[in-house]
């Protein structure tokens, strides 16, 4: 495919939106893990494969680079009774320092803030590039009048506050059933 393709005579805006439902992630496209900070933190670059229109030719892949390298989301999970799990949906190598643009899927019944929380944390450490964050939250609010609301409520502010040091951060979207305090 080169510049003489029907799709580069068409708006890049209309592109852009070709581009995002092309990229949508799906199930597949997680690996989930018990060891987070192992497969995506560790030695070896966690990468998954190029989309396949990216490697058509050069024109293409220049357009969609920026967009796949700069994108990414971190899906929390359970599997069964009590297997909650971490993945990343990414295409190409993940690299934090290139990461613009950051979804935050929280897939459980409850928050379990202890099986993702720290490790939220580290990526947003790492990703000091973040201008966009978009969270889709699935549990359902805690009441704050108990022992459980009161240790959600610290959880929470500890999440806004890890969300307080992203320094270049210029939009974040929530989706969701939220606590009013949100």
């Amino acid at each position: 495919m080169q510049l003489q393709s029907p799709l580069f005579h068409l708006p890049r805006e209309v592109r852009d939106k070709i581009y995002d439902f092309y990229l949508t992630y799906d199930h597949v496209d997680f690996e989930d893990s018990l060891r987070p900070q192992l497969v995506y933190m560790g030695d070896i670059p966690y990468s998954r494969p190029l989309p396949a229109l990216m490697l058509t030719c050069k024109s293409l892949y220049r357009e969609l680079s920026p967009i796949v390298n700069g994108q990414a989301v971190l899906r929390v999970a359970v599997r069964g009774w009590n297997d909650r799990r971490i993945g990343f949906g990414v295409r190409g190598v993940l690299r934090f320092d290139r990461l613009e643009k950051l979804w935050l899927l929280v897939a459980t019944e409850h928050p379990n803030w202890n099986s993702w929380l720290s490790f939220f944390g580290e990526v947003i450490r790492r990703a000091q590039n973040l201008l966009a964050l978009v969270i889709d939250w699935n549990p359902r609010p805690v009441d704050s009048v108990d022992w459980a609301g009161r240790v959600n409520m610290k959880k929470e502010d500890e999440f806004f506050g890890i969300i307080a040091t992203m320094e270049k951060l210029q939009v974040i979207s929530i989706y969701g059933n939220i606590s009013s305090r949100w």
